[in-house]
């Protein structure tokens, strides 16, 4: 068994869509109820959307429940880009697990995301001078990697793939092609806990020998299909407000629930969207940052109105797929919904995965904010 410790529902997602990609039975869940036949156990933690002491209590439990388990690879699922509650998280699962250091290996070249020279680009950008120097709970203020994790520059070291990595510690790895995450891969031995994004993951199982198939190609949602836009990513705005301008089924927060939510502002508001969804079959909720950005209420705050919402809607309409951007977004949502396993079903796109929510006909779409939706599931 693989055992993937996920500080993100969407980053889960990703993860069990890859392992679906190589043929593996996998699974993602929310508690710690693990099914031992599944050949890939995913356990999305949330642990990024919460404060670090928290986060840490929930990785202690987390680290000790694996240890009765006993998997044949336990793989810490992080964000790419380093938000989060990474360095901690680790420590924690290197001091109850056992492991003597950490390798981290974020970058994933296929997506643009290197790490060279010191420095983490995006598509060729210093990231500090991308949008997400404008994450509202992770902003980036530098490219170099203590930078990006928040910690002194003493706390973690920085290797090339090619140079002979300390015995003990938090390693971070350069990568700047798909060669690198492979060699990372051979530098792990029995006392390396492997942490990183869904590429490094990529290349660990290309590694045991499994043999990877097509990307699935039917992208089109089942309806009635409600998305959930829960990124402040430029590009999602702007997506969702050419929708809105041209006519299309798009609901934004009302501001009366953003400043003094009541009970019937939000039956008021999921009324709404419901005759979206009659009229149209789909609808996209989403948050205007006209109304946002005065710093009246939290991004945590935001999460909870929109599971609200989600909620009463569910109760009101017989939703076919749920389609959601943004794993802190997720993981509120499914909370409010009480779902907890989850069966992907097909990758749409690059960590845009389709899941069966258990014991339910629902489908559960997820990407997180900085993706793309592919093109036919964004078909308005």
């Amino acid at each position: 068994m693989i055992v993937v410790i996920a500080d993100d529902l969407t980053g889960a997602a990703e993860i069990g869509g890859l392992g679906l990609r190589y043929g593996l039975k996998a699974e993602i869940i929310t508690d710690l109820n693990i099914n031992p036949a599944a050949e890939l156990v995913v356990i999305s933690t949330d642990t990024r959307s919460m404060p670090e002491e928290k986060a840490l209590e929930l990785t202690k439990a987390v680290s000790e429940k694996i240890l009765t388990i006993k998997p044949d690879i336990i793989f810490k699922k992080v964000d790419s880009v380093l938000r989060g509650h990474i360095v901690p998280e680790l420590k924690v699962h290197q001091e109850i697990l056992g492991y003597k250091k950490a390798l981290l290996v974020p970058a994933n070249p296929s997506l643009g995301r290197i790490l060279t020279g010191g420095k983490y680009y995006v598509n060729g950008q210093p990231i500090h001078e991308t949008a997400f120097a404008h994450d509202p709970e992770f902003p980036v203020k530098g490219s170099q990697p203590h930078e990006l994790l928040r910690v002194d520059k003493n706390a973690v070291s920085t290797h090339l793939a090619t140079d002979e990595l300390p015995a003990s510690g938090i390693i971070v790895g350069e990568t700047a092609s798909n060669d690198d995450l492979l060699n990372w891969i051979t530098k792990a031995d029995k006392d390396t806990l492997l942490a990183g994004g869904a590429g490094l993951f990529d290349a660990l199982l290309n590694s045991l020998g499994f043999e990877k198939s097509e990307m699935e190609t039917n992208t089109e949602p089942d309806l009635p299909s409600l998305f959930v836009c829960g990124t402040t990513h430029d590009k999602s705005r702007s997506n969702v407000r050419k929708i809105k301008q041209n006519g299309g089924p798009v609901s934004y927060m009302p501001y009366h629930i953003i400043s003094y939510a009541t009970e019937m502002g939000f039956e008021t508001w999921a009324d709404e969207v419901v005759s979206l969804l009659k009229e149209n079959k789909k609808a996209i909720i989403a948050i205007d940052e006209v109304t946002t950005g005065n710093g009246v209420v939290t991004a945590a705050e935001l999460r909870e109105k929109k599971a609200i919402v989600v909620e009463k809607i569910f109760q009101k309409l017989n939703i076919k797929e749920l389609l959601v951007e943004g794993g802190s977004t997720a993981a509120a949502i499914i909370n409010h919904l009480n779902f907890n396993r989850f069966f992907p079903v097909s990758e749409l796109g690059a960590g845009v995965i389709k899941m069966k929510v258990a014991n339910n006909d629902l489908f559960l779409t997820l990407k997180p904010g900085s993706y793309d939706w592919p093109a036919k599931t964004w078909d308005f």
